[in-house]
């Protein structure tokens, strides 16, 4: 199977981390595998959703794509961003998963995955929950953390307090092995930037 994960890749490259979120894919696909070495979900389920999961955020005009870091926006017009991105991905998606022959069973399930990762409350699977992990754990990464100070005009202390909530947070992660990862990468943030508790 590991040359029909290269093959999607490629064919999802240009889709790629179209909303200034530089290496969001390849670092999302990193966790993916970590994950799944340590909580067994599907690979043949996980890694496809991962590499397609926000390929849609290429279909969605850039000034739309970035409302959902103004702090001045309404949760609707949030939504609504996140809500076009998903169903965008999921027609992008297809396409791909279609034009390479994947198996139809396991191409609905990751379609299911990419429709809501942003919107939905609560997780219909193991699969889908370690995807969404995967996902959140970008925010965690070096360059993920980062991106968020500048995106969120706070400080580097702001935003680590504000990741520190959010691991203890009921629902945001799925896997006990998502919070250990995001533990761990959050003292490496604390390290690097010298922070407080």
């Amino acid at each position: 199977m590991e040359d029909v994960y290269d093959k999607i890749w490629e064919k999802a490259f240009s889709y790629q981390d179209k909303r200034g979120d530089r290496g969001h894919a390849r670092v999302t696909l990193e966790y993916a595998k970590t994950l799944l070495a340590s909580e067994k979900g599907d690979e043949k389920i996980i890694i496809p959703s991962i590499i397609l999961h926000d390929i849609g955020w290429s279909r969605v005009a850039s000034d739309k794509a970035m409302i959902i870091f103004d702090q001045k926006a309404s949760p609707e017009e949030k939504r609504a961003a996140r809500l076009e991105h998903q169903n965008k991905g999921v027609e992008l998606a297809t396409r791909i998963l279609d034009e390479l022959g994947y198996p139809e069973d396991l191409s609905k399930e990751i379609l299911d995955i990419i429709f809501q990762h942003d919107t939905r409350q609560g997780f219909i699977s193991k699969n889908e929950g370690l995807t969404r992990d995967a996902d959140k754990l970008w925010r965690f990464s070096a360059i993920g953390f980062d991106l968020d100070i500048e995106r969120f005009k706070i400080t580097p202390q702001q935003n680590y307090v504000r990741m520190d909530k959010r691991i203890a947070e009921p629902g945001f992660f799925f896997s006990a092995s998502a919070k250990q990862i995001a533990r761990t990468e959050l003292e490496k943030r604390k390290q690097e930037y010298s922070l407080n508790n």
